[in-house]
């Protein structure tokens, strides 16, 4: 049975950044097959990970919606919407790759969610880790899309603004009570270390339940990835913010 990795955070913070850095390390390492998810609406993990315009779960709704009841082949709707988002996966040499993508129009997740969520529980056997990159507000978590979760990173920069959602992001994981197994509160794009923080960032993580498991420094080499337009998992391992994800990834008992 594989792993499920889940990263979560307000948004503009680094959470798909740190995705693809634990994509990343974990491809380093060997941890192969993995299947990541992207689970933010506004999606663009696929950028990052070198993948072109995926068919999402979402344009699979859509089609499903319009099509009523002409599905083709005799299928029930349940059926064919699975066998579509089958269909949608992504495949590549070292990773598969899934996108819930926007809705269109009126109407929810609702089904999509439950289909996928069952999908996920088959797939998971199949990989080692599944890595997912949720909403801002952790949507697909709330709506069970994920049904368990073993590590849940949640990421914040050091700006006070961004740290107090930290605090609310806790709450929603108490309510989900026991399907996420362990928690992780981790800094991005930090400039020195931990100690050199200003006052008021020390001031806001002082109020939070969690303490920083790690940082991962601010990263000139994802910068330069992004300006050139260049997937962010083609980082080298002898970047900071390389190393420092995978020293998170040990010292969470993920990696040895």
């Amino acid at each position: 049975m594989g792993l499920t990795l889940a990263v979560a955070g307000k948004g503009g913070v680094g959470k798909t950044s740190l995705t693809a850095l634990i994509m990343r390390v974990l491809i380093e390492a060997g941890k192969k097959p993995l299947l990541a998810i992207d689970a933010d609406s506004n999606s663009n993990l696929h950028e990052v990970l070198g993948i072109h315009e995926p068919r999402s779960v979402g344009c699979v709704r859509e089609e499903t919606r319009k099509l009523g009841d002409d599905i083709p082949g005799g299928m029930s709707k349940d059926r064919f919407m699975e066998y579509q988002i089958q269909a949608s996966l992504e495949e590549t040499k070292n990773f598969d790759f899934l996108s819930m993508g926007r809705p269109e129009g009126s109407g929810c997740y609702c089904m999509a969610n439950n289909i996928l969520r069952e999908i996920i529980s088959r797939l998971t056997s199949n990989y080692t880790f599944v890595i997912v990159d949720n909403e801002a507000g952790m949507e697909h978590l709330s709506r069970r899309t994920e049904e368990e979760v073993d590590h849940l990173f949640v990421v914040s920069d050091a700006a006070p603004r961004s740290l107090r959602t930290i605090g609310r992001i806790a709450e929603l994981i108490d309510e989900l009570g026991g399907r996420i197994h362990h928690k992780h509160f981790v800094l991005s794009r930090v400039h020195g270390d931990l100690d050199d923080l200003p006052a008021t960032t020390k001031k806001e993580l002082e109020q939070l339940p969690y303490r920083p498991e790690g940082a991962i420094p601010y990263d000139q080499a994802l910068v330069d990835l992004d300006l050139s337009g260049e997937p962010l998992i083609k980082i080298s391992t002898d970047t900071p913010s390389y190393k420092a994800v995978e020293a998170l990834l040990k010292s969470a008992g993920i990696l040895s």
